[in-house]
């Protein structure tokens, strides 16, 4: 159960780490500062998925498969990917029609 604590918590940094990056990128209107928020992003995808994926392996070998916790985790972690994804590529995007 340790383990799967610790991938939680690396899920939940990524995450924390894409909402910083998703708010530094709304805030500022730079066409450099969109472009290392997506690359960051693009970068950060990576780590998210394979503890998505370990996290999965865990719960599937402890038969944790029905909790709603775990669910609604990869529900919101997918949707936030998503979400934050579209908006930096939009943004960067109309950054470089307006220049």
């Amino acid at each position: 159960m340790t383990e799967i604590n610790f991938v939680l918590f690396e899920i939940f940094t990524i995450l924390l780490l894409y909402i910083f990056i998703f708010i530094y990128s709304a805030i500022s209107s730079d066409t450099l500062t969109s472009c290392l928020s997506l690359s960051i992003f693009l970068i950060l995808l990576i780590p998210l998925h394979i503890s998505l994926e370990k996290l999965k392996v865990l719960i599937f070998s402890d038969n944790l498969e029905n909790e709603a916790f775990f669910r609604i985790l990869f529900f919101y972690s997918t949707l936030i990917n998503v979400f934050i994804g579209f908006y930096l590529i939009i943004q960067l995007i109309y950054l470089f029609i307006t220049q």
